[in-house]
């Protein structure tokens, strides 16, 4: 498996080593490989006292509803809304034309 690491140049021109999944956990090494070599042996182990799980959480109904939806459909009967979307099209060919 690969994972993202941030490999990062310390100041005392050694190395910390974290893995993005377990940004609490750092290892260092004196060099890029040895922090490499470190952080690989740190995400063995953490995989090997981890699970990935999935969990439901109830959330209260006016959480889970779109802001967005609430507008959805509000031009539908406009008898200008192609003029629109016309205009939106030739405005951006003008702006393309610009760059």
């Amino acid at each position: 498996m690969t994972f993202a690491v941030l490999l990062m140049k310390q100041t005392d021109d050694g190395y910390t080593a974290r893995p993005m999944l377990w940004p609490d956990s750092v290892v260092y090494g004196t060099t890029k490989q040895e922090a490499l070599g470190r952080v690989q042996v740190l995400i063995r182990d953490l995989l090997s006292r981890t699970q990935l799980v999935q969990v439901e959480v109830d959330v209260p109904e006016q959480q889970v509803d779109n802001p967005w939806l609430t507008k959805a459909g509000t031009f539908a009967d406009d008898p200008t809304w192609d003029d629109f979307l016309q205009a939106m099209v030739d405005y951006r060919v003008q702006l393309a034309n610009l760059e």
